[in-house]
């Protein structure tokens, strides 16, 4: 369908907006569906250690888990698109809006309601003018409607019938793109994020913690886990050397030993303060939980 200048100037972009926003909600569900699944079966092979069956469950479960997760990718990545779309419809707007302000104060009347631009006598501007006009504006009615079928296309590429079950096939972790998070924008951290698998998440998480808890453009939730995983990993850490030490020392006090008491009571501390809060900091500036 073509877009027309009163379609363009009625274009609720604030309805797209709101939109793009409940598919943003879908795609939370669906990442806390993935993350539930996870710690909720994670005693199946004890409760069902051998077997045919249960290494089916296992595998039933994982595949459930890739498959939710792939809902969350596409959901996300549809919310992206929406708001894509209405922030070039304001664009252009804007653009339409400034041009018509600069043809009127040439002396132009124009009225995109009936599409029709027209030079009073006294106004002194030729059939050339209004015609550059005229083209000016045909050509950002061009452009909306590339991007209009450009937009179509891409959500064609991510909706599904109701019949249709997304795929098993595992997500592809990008350890270089993980990495390149430490020196990106915190939109760019964010748009990159919610449009990667659950999965993809967890494992960035796992294995690059000190990335994750400090992107500043990532959810609240994943830093915490990251920060809490470098937490954890440091006090067991600590631990193991202190216990070697009093081995090598027989239980005597050193100052290392000291030192090492004191990392731990640091630790301690900040875990005491984070109970009901998110650690969105650790470290540099380990000791300031955030709600």
């Amino acid at each position: 369908m073509t877009i027309t200048l009163t379609g363009l100037l009625d274009a609720d972009t604030g309805r797209l907006l709101s939109i793009a926003r409940r598919w943003d909600q879908l795609a939370l569900a669906l990442d806390a569906a993935v993350e539930d699944l996870g710690p909720a079966a994670r005693d199946l092979p004890h409760h069902w250690p051998a077997g045919p069956s249960s290494q089916a469950a296992q595998d039933k479960l994982a595949d459930i888990r890739v498959q939710v997760g792939t809902g969350h990718t596409n959901c996300a990545i549809i919310a992206d698109i929406i708001r894509d779309y209405a922030w070039a419809i304001e664009d252009h707007r804007r653009l339409l809006r400034g041009l018509v302000a600069e043809a009127e104060q040439r002396g132009l009347r124009v009225d995109l309601r009936s599409g029709t631009i027209t030079a009073p006598l006294e106004a002194g501007a030729g059939q050339a003018t209004v015609d550059s006009y005229v083209a000016q504006i045909g050509e950002i009615l061009a452009r909306v409607n590339q991007d209009d079928q450009v937009i179509a296309e891409r959500m064609t590429a991510y909706t599904y019938r109701d019949t249709v079950i997304p795929d098993t096939e595992r997500p592809e972790y990008d350890e270089t793109a993980v990495l390149a998070l430490a020196g990106s924008t915190k939109a760019s951290q964010s748009s990159w994020w919610q449009s990667q698998h659950p999965l993809v998440q967890d494992r960035a998480i796992v294995e690059h913690p000190e990335i994750v808890g400090a992107a500043v453009g990532l959810p609240a939730k994943d830093r915490d886990s990251a920060n809490r995983l470098l937490l954890r990993r440091d006090r067991e850490a600590l631990l193991a050397s202190r216990e070697a030490h009093q081995n090598l020392h027989d239980g005597a006090m050193t100052q290392a030993q000291l030192n090492l008491d004191r990392r731990l009571a640091a630790l301690d501390d900040l875990e005491r303060r984070a109970q009901g809060r998110r650690i969105l900091s650790y470290p540099p500036g380990a000791g300031t939980p955030t709600r």
